[in-house]
């Protein structure tokens, strides 16, 4: 892909990071078995897929596993908010 057809890609995403709607994103991605590009995203993003290998059931597995681990506050009584997990996980240390 040449800078013309980047800077147009770019410019349909408004600018933006594909994923993250970060500013200035820089890297084109693609498909590995394909070759064909699916957008432009900022190096953090682009690392995460190839982390995860562009698998998207790994994907869902990991959001699925920071819904269910991700400590929130719960509304216990007006006013007054408890620190919860939603399905499992410890609270945090002190030392953290």
């Amino acid at each position: 892909m040449g800078e013309k057809e980047f800077q147009e890609l770019l410019a349909e995403q408004g600018g933006v990071c594909a994923i993250c709607r970060g500013a200035d994103p820089q890297h084109l991605d693609h498909d590995h078995r394909t070759g064909w590009v699916r957008g432009i995203l900022c190096f953090n993003c682009n690392g995460g897929l190839g982390q995860f290998r562009d698998s998207p059931t790994r994907l869902a597995r990991a959001i699925t596993y920071l819904r269910g681990t991700t400590w929130q506050r719960a509304l216990i009584h007006p006013g007054v908010y408890q620190m919860c997990s939603p399905t499992r996980g410890r609270p945090p240390s002190r030392r953290s």
